[in-house]
């Protein structure tokens, strides 16, 4: 048995922050690991959109039927309301878009 005075040596990255990656080691390079991360990403922040827009409609909705005493501030103004809901529009049609273009090449590809 070797007993070392030395501590081992670790490879430390190159910055303290690192990008963050849905996917792990090697399946990164997997064929649609990209597009399976920007999905992930992308679905995600249309779902914290689409939950501060409707937490917002809530309360403005539920505010008509109290007193003023009683009314709870909504998340979001009306206005960054609307463009929440635009982005979450514009997201979806994106997503839409880049997947329905990684469907063609799968087909193109199929057909060759």
């Amino acid at each position: 048995m070797t007993i070392s005075t030395f501590p081992e040596r670790r490879v430390l990255p190159e910055a303290v922050h690192q990008d963050f990656r849905w996917i792990e080691g090697d399946a990164q390079a997997a064929a649609h690991a990209q597009l399976l991360e920007r999905t992930l990403d992308i679905s995600a922040g249309i779902n914290t959109c689409l939950e501060l827009v409707y937490s917002s409609n809530m309360e403005r909705l539920g505010n008509h039927d109290v007193t003023p005493a009683e009314r709870i501030l909504p998340v979001l103004g009306v206005g960054d309301t609307d463009r929440l809901m635009r982005l979450s529009i514009a997201a979806s049609a994106l997503l839409r878009e880049e997947v329905r273009r990684a469907v063609e090449c799968l087909n193109d590809t199929d057909l060759e």
